[in-house]
């Protein structure tokens, strides 16, 4: 246990129940971390939980909606009621992203629930939980997972703005809360084969290394950047797992 990078520690996930939140929730625990896993779907959530409970962890769920206006702050109190230190925030809920809301389709609801969601939600935690950090002197580490449509339009602008409006919160409480020792960083996806998403059967060939990421690619980055061990140093960093998709140039002629 003592090898463990996070033993002793405390952490809340959202949206823990799925794809990449869910895989990073157990890397944590597998790493020694006590977990408040907060999930909108409860038999996701419940199988998050029994999950990590399968391989010895510890852990308790609260259903969560983000998109109601005020269940950001119940969740930090709920936080720091169950935990009772939390040392850890890795905000990875998001409401489905579907392409066909696009400019022109995507309804008002959709738009505000993407942004209360990410972005409010993510502001609202980060400020409670940075709080209860400063106050109780804790070394706290945040990790939000943005996307690489945050800095590249893609026709869906409500994932787009909210992904980039993450960007900036990290690195404003990133410059905020260094003096009192919390990091803060963006974990940027690239496509993972993960949470329903529908890649286009060519999408592949266009990735230097050759496949799509899985969720787990994802987590370990962001397991890493939770721990002094590897990131102690880190903050404010947007750090892309993307198996090189954003080197692709559509303009560029193809690889011979």
């Amino acid at each position: 246990m003592a090898n463990k990078l996070f033993s002793g520690e405390t952490a809340l996930v959202t949206g823990a129940g799925n794809g990449i939140g869910r895989a990073i929730a157990l890397g944590l625990a597998r790493e020694g971390a006590k977990l408040l896993l907060a999930e909108v779907d409860p038999a996701r959530g419940e199988a998050v939980l029994a999950a990590v409970k399968a391989e010895s962890g510890t852990a308790e769920f609260i259903q969560c909606d983000l998109s109601v206006r005020g269940e950001a702050e119940r969740l930090v109190g709920e936080a720091i009621g169950r935990l009772g230190r939390v040392a850890m925030l890795v905000h990875g809920a998001s409401p489905p992203r579907h392409e066909k809301d696009t400019l022109m389709s995507v309804s008002d609801e959709t738009w505000d629930a993407m942004h209360e969601v990410n972005l409010r939600s993510g502001f609202v935690l980060g400020r409670g939980l940075a709080r209860h950090m400063i106050d109780a002197k804790i070394r706290g580490r945040m990790l939000y997972l943005t996307s690489l449509h945050s800095g590249t339009p893609r026709n869906l602008p409500h994932y787009a703005t909210a992904k980039a409006g993450m960007v900036m919160l990290v690195k404003e409480l990133a410059k905020a809360l260094g003096a009192h020792g919390i990091r803060v960083n963006a974990l940027v996806p690239g496509a993972v084969a993960a949470g329903g998403f529908k890649p286009s059967p060519d999408l592949a060939a266009k990735i230097p290394l050759g496949r799509l990421a899985t969720a787990d690619d994802i987590a370990a980055m962001g397991v890493a950047l939770m721990s002094e061990r590897y990131a102690g140093y880190v903050t404010g960093a947007e750090i892309v797992v993307d198996g090189g998709l954003s080197l692709y140039n559509w303009f560029a002629p193809a690889l011979a």
